[in-house]
């Protein structure tokens, strides 16, 4: 524990360095740039637009305000997806730079976390008006719950960022493998449907299904996407009466096991990355 206790002592002390590098990582990305920021939110607008034309209109999922819906819980798995992905080569990425001069190795995937960190909270001020707009004022009350949200998927993303970025500089293969375990990742957790779905089709007999809801219930990326979906848009359920498959209960607080689950896997997860990246970066000068 001493040694922990130190190791995040000397983060601390690195916290300047820390926010040159994410004013760094943001510069470089719009370097040129005539749009800026706004690039960044092209990529969600672009899948919220073909989501919701292929199961709002075309397949006729039933779900109300399904852009608001899909958004809701692509925000953050975007903000997951393209934190992990970019730390993974944070550490080859700067080998001479680690090879040169002493600074704690994990602020350079931390930095990319942070830098993407920002990106999130530019899209959630940016679409606010869509969903206060589709969703009422009402949301405005769960802000603290989306808050929280927040900073427990950003200590989440650390953890996993650190334990990739380190373990990519002895197993190269993860940075081409990772692309592909995001890409099944993605549709193995509920942002472009409901759990309610799964459980509708669980209630129908559907074995394939029901092998399915276990996969998407052990999914940590579940429980972040309804924490934020609570708070942003509501609850999807399955409509017992009427002739829309579900309903749509407003935006709440999400619940205390929610948040109690979410806190402690963050937690778990940030410290088991903190320490494997520590023990990784022993190695980190000769390898990189």
């Amino acid at each position: 524990m001493r040694a922990l206790r130190d190791k995040l002592s000397d983060l601390w002390r690195a916290r300047e360095l820390l926010r040159q590098l994410v004013n760094k990582e943001l510069k470089v990305r719009y370097k040129n740039s005539a749009l800026g920021f706004l690039w960044s939110l092209l990529t969600p607008a672009a899948m919220t637009v073909v989501f919701t034309v292929v199961f709002q209109f075309v397949f006729r999922l039933g779900i109300q305000d399904f852009a608001a819906f899909f958004l809701a819980g692509y925000l953050a798995w975007m903000f997951f997806s393209n934190s992990v992905q970019g730390s993974i080569q944070a550490i080859v990425g700067n080998g001479n730079l680690i090879k040169k001069v002493y600074f704690p190795r994990e602020v350079l995937p931390l930095s990319i976390v942070l830098a993407q960190l920002i990106h999130l909270l530019l899209a959630l001020v940016a679409v606010s008006p869509y969903f206060i707009w589709t969703r009422g004022w009402g949301i405005l009350s769960h802000l603290p719950a989306l808050a929280v949200g927040i900073v427990l998927l950003t200590i989440f993303t650390s953890g996993f960022s650190m334990l990739l970025a380190g373990a990519n500089v002895q197993f190269r293969d993860l940075q081409e493998l990772i692309v592909v375990v995001f890409l099944i990742w993605f549709y193995a957790t509920p942002i472009i449907y409901p759990v309610a779905l799964v459980e509708q089709q669980i209630q129908r007999g559907v074995q394939v299904a029901e092998v399915y809801g276990h996969i998407i219930s052990l999914n940590p990326m579940t429980w972040f996407v309804k924490l934020f979906r609570d708070a942003m848009y509501g609850t999807v359920e399955v409509a017992t009466q009427g002739v829309e498959p579900f309903t749509v209960a407003p935006s709440s607080w999400p619940s205390i096991e929610l948040i109690g689950a979410v806190t402690l896997t963050s937690l778990v997860v940030f410290t088991l990355g903190y320490l494997a990246f520590h023990r990784f970066a022993l190695t980190f000068a000769k390898e990189v």
